[in-house]
């Protein structure tokens, strides 16, 4: 009886993507393969994610004359689901032949170039928010797999290629001969479509490869060899990477999580039309790697006197006052990772008194350790005072700044509050005269 009920049942079941396969009394192996690998991921993802079962439900639909299988190639078919392990509870997709719509603008979601369409997608974003605003926000990661029916000599996908190598693929080129075009291939999935952190091939090989962008599992590269097999058919491999890119997204100190946060901070807005700055600057290497005009800040302050800066130029030191005064030093992220300080004084409309603030940060000075190293007349009992270094780099040496064209002064009494501004808005009010 049960097998009867079998029977019966696949008698009733209509294939519509099966004319791929056998039409014409053709046997397209290639294209089996890749429905064949569907359903090998589909199980897969099953015993790893919590996959909606009305997802899985509907690839059987009733029709009139029997049940449709809804899989066919060129037909995109979504199943969501849940990843709810560890401390980050992600929505997941699957996808048979999604397509990423080409042309579109950041942030859009879809490719920047031309329309692409991978075998199969595995997205992954936060669970709580909708994929939309995963797209907009960098937060979302797309892993793609294509099969490859038949994949030769894969370890020389990944060889360095010297001058003769690279001639010698050329004319196969030429030829019609690609032996690079299947990984080729993904680095076209990895950099036109936004938010890609892998794309895989699946063939039915023995050797596994996989190449890392940077330090961590993804972003990458690579291809698994999954096989019809009754012993090992390779999807353990895939599981055992799959569960390594989810232990991947549950760390959220990862360095893509970072890269991920930096690229969406850098990118949510069009640069302004005054936005470019070309003057002369120190080259951001070495220990100034991070001088980027932008995020590198400077403070503005005042001296009172003569005798005021010349104990500054003595000590490299100088000193802001605390508490909630006028005049106290506000301790924003700014002012504390300031690197470098502008000095100015009464009746002056241009300065060239900048100094590199060098140490830790800003150190808490009493009055009697100011009156110890022979500043005149403190007021205060307190003072934060930074350390100084004059400053070396040749494009800033001998320049002079209008102060007061900067969009934080204030004039009248509070002319000597101190307030920062970016290098970069400093560089546009240079004294061009001089």
């Amino acid at each position: 009886m049960r097998t009867w009920l079998m029977f019966d049942l696949a008698a009733k079941l209509v294939w519509q993507g099966g004319e791929d396969v056998y039409q014409g009394g053709k046997k397209d192996v290639a294209t089996l393969y890749e429905y064949w690998l569907f359903f090998k991921l589909l199980t897969l993802f099953q015993e790893t994610f919590q996959l909606s079962p009305t997802d899985v439900e509907q690839l059987i639909e009733p029709t009139d004359d029997g049940l449709n299988l809804r899989l066919k190639q060129g037909k995109h078919y979504p199943i969501k689901g849940i990843n709810n392990a560890g401390g980050r509870k992600l929505a997941i997709r699957f996808s048979y032949n999604r397509s990423f719509s080409g042309h579109k603008d950041y942030p859009d979601a879809g490719s920047w170039t031309m329309t692409m369409r991978p075998d199969y997608t595995l997205s992954f974003w936060p669970a709580g928010i909708t994929e939309q605003e995963a797209e907009a926000q960098e937060l979302i990661v797309h892993i793609h797999f294509d099969a490859k029916y038949k994949v030769d000599g894969l370890n020389e996908y990944v060889a360095t290629l010297d001058e003769a190598v690279l001639m010698q693929e050329k004319n196969e080129q030429r030829k019609g001969l690609y032996k690079n075009a299947d990984l080729l291939k993904m680095h076209a999935y990895k950099d036109a479509i936004r938010r890609t952190g892998g794309a895989y091939i699946l063939y039915p090989g023995s050797e596994a490869l996989t190449r890392q962008g940077f330090h961590e599992i993804i972003p990458g590269l690579g291809a698994f060899p999954v096989r019809p097999s009754k012993i090992n058919d390779g999807t353990g491999a895939l599981k055992a990477f799959i569960l390594a890119v989810i232990d991947h997204f549950i760390n959220r100190t990862s360095q893509r999580e970072k890269l991920a946060y930096h690229t969406f901070d850098i990118f949510k807005e069009k640069p302004k039309a005054d936005h470019a700055l070309k003057d002369a600057l120190p080259e951001a290497y070495g220990t100034n790697r991070d001088l980027l005009p932008d995020d590198s800040f400077v403070l503005i302050g005042y001296y009172k006197s003569a005798a005021q800066l010349a104990w500054i130029e003595q000590n490299h030191l100088y000193n802001f006052r605390t508490g909630n005064g006028p005049g106290a030093l506000v301790l924003s992220k700014e002012t504390v990772s300031a690197r470098y300080l502008l000095l100015h004084t009464k009746g002056q409309q241009h300065s060239g008194q900048l100094w590199k603030i060098v140490g830790k940060g800003p150190r808490l000075f009493s009055k009697q350790d100011l009156l110890a190293k022979n500043y005149p007349d403190p007021s205060q009992d307190h003072y934060l005072v930074l350390q100084l270094a004059p400053v070396q780099d040749l494009e800033l040496i001998h320049l002079q700044w209008n102060f007061k064209q900067l969009r934080h002064y204030v004039r009248g009494r509070a002319a000597a509050f101190p307030f920062t501004a970016s290098l970069a808005e400093l560089m546009r009010v240079v004294k061009q005269d001089v």
